[in-house]
């Protein structure tokens, strides 16, 4: 049946925005953020936006996977009936589930519909979603790139806090040599005071012994958590770790699904969940991820996109953190609200996430449309010299 809220159009486009200087972690170095974005609007001329991300490689899959399957299957359904939807699309690239390319084009589909669900209501979905929170604090990974110098790390660290607010920092470590590491950390340490949260972040570059030696030399830093120290599905490795160090576990960045998830928590594997709203198939997924927490009572600290993921996270009590990594700032029209080290959910009907229209066309890769008007998919893909000229 036809309403005004049947999908009559789905358009998204690859976005590539540069990262200069290349930032690090131990085991990667990136030099760009890619957003596969999408546009969907009902019939009534409401419209909702929503995105994932990729590392520097792999958006023109995602993109792919947007064009040849997914936004074909949305157009005339109901956007109201966003679960119901999501499993549709899901079920139809079931042998491609679960895994990040999937994922990422199913989150931006998700959060498009779920940001076209605020529009229709005119709530903001921090509130439609549960609102559980006026603000979250925020931890600031920017300046702990493991590719910065000790003394940028520093400096950068102390005006975070004394500067500009923020009461967490978290450092990516994984150095070859684990006493460079352990200097690290700890001259942060000293530069903050002993009040300020910090986190350290190994990004999956350790084994299971090499992580209980290293976190047993970090610990007396007095850490929030270590993130991902050994490979994000090795389970059983967790559930050792926790047996030989006092530091909490944290991870979920790499879990594909709310299933992966469940299968954490029941082992006792983790700590703290990082859901990533891209990552786990939007905000339908993450929000799964928010309450098997809170059931099991544990905190969630969403991960990255803080834009998006403090809407999410104010939705339920048991958020603790929000990762604040600016990469998104120079397409928007605002950037995050910050106050006093915390994020606060935008006061704007849907996500209110604002992009720029002319930094979206200027480091726009590739767009498709798929408009109900016509059963064929009509793909403008940019210029050669056009395409250059924005990477």
């Amino acid at each position: 049946m036809t309403t005004d809220a049947s999908i009559v159009a789905a358009k998204a486009r690859l976005v590539r925005l540069p990262v200069d200087p290349p930032r690090g972690d131990a085991i990667q170095q990136f030099d760009a953020l890619e957003l596969p974005i999408v546009e969907i609007s009902d019939r009534a001329g409401r419209r909702g936006v929503g995105f994932g991300y990729t590392i520097g490689t792999g958006g023109s899959a995602v993109l792919s996977l947007l064009e040849d399957e997914l936004l074909q299957r949305v157009i005339g359904g109901d956007s109201r009936w966003i679960v119901q939807m999501m499993e549709r699309l899901r079920k139809s690239i079931h042998a491609l589930t679960p895994g990040c390319i999937a994922s990422t084009a199913l989150a931006a589909i998700d959060v498009a519909l779920w940001d076209l669900a605020g529009h229709r209501s005119n709530v903001p979905l921090s509130i439609l979603l549960g609102g559980a929170q006026d603000r979250v604090r925020l931890y600031n990974t920017h300046v702990g790139w493991l590719n910065r110098s000790l003394g940028e790390m520093v400096a950068l660290s102390r005006e975070a806090v004394e500067r500009d607010g923020f009461t967490a920092i978290k450092l990516k470590v994984g150095k070859p040599d684990p006493e460079e590491d352990r200097e690290r950390v700890a001259a942060v340490r000293e530069a903050i005071g002993p009040q300020t949260t910090l986190m350290v972040d190994a990004n999956q570059s350790w084994t299971v012994d090499q992580a209980i030696n290293r976190i047993r030399r970090l610990e007396p830093y007095d850490l929030y958590w270590i993130e991902e120290p050994i490979d994000a599905t090795d389970l059983a490795g967790f559930e050792r770790l926790g047996r030989h160090v006092a530091t909490a576990r944290a991870g979920g960045e790499s879990l594909y699904s709310p299933a992966a998830f469940a299968d954490a928590v029941r082992r006792q594997a983790l700590d703290i969940l990082q859901p990533d709203v891209a990552r786990v198939g939007g905000i339908t997924g993450a929000m799964a991820v928010c309450h098997l927490a809170q059931a099991a009572n544990l905190p969630v600290a969403p991960h990255v996109s803080p834009e998006l993921s403090i809407t999410v996270a104010a939705a339920v009590p048991n958020s603790v953190f929000v990762e604040y990594i600016p990469q998104m700032e120079p397409l928007l029209k605002r950037p995050v609200r910050r106050r006093e080290g915390y994020g606060i959910p935008f006061d704007a009907p849907g996500h209110g996430i604002e992009f720029d229209p002319e930094a979206l066309e200027r480091f726009t890769v590739r767009a498709i449309d798929q408009p109900a008007t016509s059963p064929e998919r009509r793909v403008a893909a940019t210029t050669a010299g056009h395409s250059e000229r924005k990477q």
